[in-house]
């Protein structure tokens, strides 16, 4: 019996992709993003946002990386549990360690 392969769709240009590589789109924005320091902080926060809440359209290495370049740190796989709280604490001007980061 052929396995018939199912195309994932982007939430953030909503265009199928077929593969582990992602969607061509994002991977592209990737490539050329602009550097988190030029970006205004709503800017940097409306792009982290976009990031977590829509399904990952790029392979797992490119996403941590951007996502921290946007936090402005290393993050561990347990925050993208609360997206909501990765944020909040994004927006902070420094770095405040809580309890759970041990």
């Amino acid at each position: 019996m052929a396995r018939i392969a199912r195309a994932l769709e982007c939430d953030i240009h909503l265009v199928p992709f077929h593969d582990e590589r992602g969607c061509g789109y994002c991977l592209r924005f990737l490539r050329e993003a602009p550097d988190v320091r030029d970006l205004s902080t709503s800017a940097r926060m409306e792009e982290l946002e976009r990031w977590l809440l829509a399904n990952r359209s790029v392979p797992e290495e490119l996403f941590y990386s951007r996502i921290e370049a946007l936090v402005g740190r290393r993050i561990s796989p347990h925050e993208l549990d609360d997206p909501d709280l990765l944020i909040q604490r994004a927006q902070r001007p420094g770095r405040t360690y809580d309890w759970d980061d041990w």
